[in-house]
C-alpha cells in the first residue's frame, strides 16, 4: 500500500499536464521544453510542463525527484492511467466530486487574492536596518549549546555507557552501539544546537554547565536515561545588522503582509454589508 501512495503521489501533487504553466521561463531551451516525456492513450506530457512545475518546488525536493526520476514518472503514468479511467467512467461529473473541485477552487481563488493584495514592495537597506535597531532584542543571539546524546532505557545501562566513557572510549563509538535513539544513534549521537529553552529541562540544567567534551553522568528525560556530551557553547550576544540581514529581512515582510492583511480585511468590511447572527449557531 505504500508503494502505491508513493508512486502516485507525483501525479496527485502535480496535478496532471499544465500547458499554462509550461510556459514558464525554465533552464532547457524552448525545443527542449516541447519534447513529449510521457504519452498515456491520447494525452501528452511534455517536459516544459514537468519542468514548470518542478520550478515550484524547493531546491532540495527537486534534487531528490531527479535522482529518483524513473520512479516519479512511473509515478506520473500511473496517476495518467488512473485520471483518464475515472474520467471514462464519468466519477468527475458526480455532485460531490463538482462540491469538492467547487470548494478547491475558492480556497485557491481566495489565496490567489490575498497574495496579490498583501504582496510587499522592495525593501530597502535604510528600512530594514532601523527596523533592526528598533528590535534589537529580537534578533540578539541566543547562549546556545551543540549536544551529543546517548538515550538508553534504564538508569543501569546510562551508568554502564558513562564507565564506559571514562575508560576513554569515544563517545560517538558507544553512542553508535548503545544509543536506543535511531534519529541520532547513526551521526555518533549529534542531536544539533539547541538554545535556552529548547531543551528538556533535565538536560538544560545540565548542559549549559557542563565542560565542553566531559560526558555528563545519567540524565533522566522525558525520553529515557541520556548521557550528553557539549561539543559546543556559544554565549547570548548582540547581532550585527549584516550578518542577521536576511532574517531581518524575513521578519520585516511578514510583518508588512500582516499589516496590508489586516488593512484588507477593513477594507473590504468597510465597503460590505456584514450580518452575523450569532444566536442561530447553536
Amino acid at each position: 500500500m505504500k508503494r502505491i501512495f508513493t508512486l502516485l503521489a507525483a501525479f496527485l501533487f502535480f496535478g496532471g499536464p499544465d500547458v499554462e504553466g509550461a510556459s514558464q521561463k525554465t533552464n532547457p531551451s524552448m525545443k527542449d521544453m516541447e519534447q513529449v516525456v510521457i504519452e498515456v492513450n491520447e494525452q501528452k506530457i511534455t517536459l516544459g510542463e514537468i519542468e514548470a512545475r518542478l520550478g515550484r518546488l524547493a531546491p532540495a525536493v527537486r534534487i531528490r525527484i531527479r535522482k529518483n526520476k524513473g520512479r516519479f514518472l512511473e509515478g506520473l503514468v500511473q496517476g495518467e492511467l488512473l485520471y483518464q479511467e475515472a474520467v471514462r467512467r464519468k466519477i468527475d461529473e458526480s455532485p460531490e466530486i463538482r462540491k469538492r473541485i467547487a470548494r478547491l477552487k475558492r480556497r485557491l481563488v481566495i489565496e490567489e487574492f490575498v497574495r496579490q493584495g498583501t504582496g510587499t514592495t522592495d525593501t530597502t537597506d535604510r528600512q530594514l536596518r532601523d527596523f533592526f535597531l528598533a528590535n534589537k532584542e529580537r534578533f540578539r543571539r541566543k547562549e546556545s549549546v551543540t549536544l551529543a546524546h546517548i538515550v538508553l532505557k534504564t538508569e543501569e545501562d546510562a551508568w554502564d555507557a558513562v564507565a564506559e566513557l571514562r575508560k576513554g572510549t569515544p563517545f560517538a563509538q558507544v553512542a553508535r552501539r548503545r544509543s536506543i535513539f535511531e534519529g541520532t544513534r547513526d551521526s555518533g549521537g549529534v542531536m544539533g544546537t539547541a538554545g535556552r529553552g529548547e531543551l528538556d529541562k533535565a538536560l538544560e540544567d545540565v548542559a549549559f554547565k557542563l565542560p565542553i567534551g566531559q560526558p555528563s553522568e545519567p540524565i533522566r528525560t522525558s525520553v529515557g536515561w541520556q548521557v550528553i556530551r557539549v561539543l559546543e557553547r556559544v554565549k547570548a550576544a548582540d547581532a550585527k545588522f549584516e550578518d542577521v540581514k536576511d532574517d531581518v529581512r524575513l521578519v520585516y515582510s511578514e510583518l508588512k503582509r500582516s499589516e496590508n492583511y489586516e488593512a484588507l480585511l477593513r477594507r473590504l468590511r468597510e465597503g460590505a454589508k456584514v450580518k452575523v447572527h450569532t444566536n442561530r449557531f447553536k
